[in-house]
């Protein structure tokens, strides 16, 4: 008789795009999406330096594509988790974790504060939050963008944190439909994270805290070596 593992497995429900980061690329130059959606994600210059992939903050990407599974994440609510170690700015001082045209996670002002934007057709959102530079943490957004009322939440290492909203958001949000999801840079290549990045997951619902803790608790041990 088989038994069914025991180890314990992140929830997912709602899991549109998983990169675990692991390793290097396939033969084709891709890194694999694990959520079995097909979004594989097209590496240049980062390389895997166990336990993510490494990004020089000059010219390194991986790009996504444009998947329809990963459009408008944050329409009725959506999470994006990944952990990373940031290890400055990175180019132009605005190095960029994960992205689309319309929406980031990007350094700011110094090596420990960084920014999530959401483009608005009238004024933009964008809200502050601080986390440590140099060693690996896990950073997750819930977002739900149907109303400028609305505040993301942020999470490091599991524990909420204080999102300080900086731009105030007017107007209704922009499609990023068609537009390319990216890890480490922009799609124009012109703003490279300085460090690593590892075990990227995009949902298209909104992660519960006791959620975002259990997949920080379930991935933990590959990071804080």
């Amino acid at each position: 008789m088989t038994l069914a593992s025991s180890t314990p497995r992140v929830n997912s429900v709602g899991l549109v795009a998983h990169y675990k980061l692991q390793h290097g690329p396939m033969s084709s130059g891709k890194v694999f999406d694990y959520s079995l959606n097909n979004n594989q994600g097209t590496v240049t210059g980062a390389y895997a330096l166990y336990p993510g992939f490494y990004f020089d903050a000059t010219d390194d990407i991986i790009n996504c594509s444009s998947g329809s599974t990963v459009d408008n994440i944050f329409t009725g609510g959506g999470t994006v988790a990944w952990w990373q170690r940031s290890d400055g700015r990175g180019e132009s001082n605005l190095g960029f974790a994960i992205g689309k045209t319309k929406w980031s996670v990007y350094m700011i002002t110094d090596a420990s504060t960084m920014r999530f934007y959401q483009a608005f057709d009238g004024d933009d959102g964008a809200w502050s939050f601080t986390i440590t530079s140099g060693v690996w943490q896990h950073v997750a957004v819930v977002y739900n963008n149907g109303a400028t009322t609305n505040n993301p939440v942020v999470y490091v290492n599991g524990a909420s944190v204080t999102a300080t909203e900086t731009g105030t958001p007017t107007g209704t949000f922009d499609s990023d439909a068609a537009a390319d999801l990216v890890i480490g840079n922009t799609a124009a290549t012109t703003n490279t994270w300085e460090g690593a990045i590892g075990e990227v997951m995009v949902f298209s619902i909104t992660k519960t805290a006791s959620e975002i803790k259990s997949i920080y608790e379930l991935t933990r041990h590959q990071y804080q070596i």
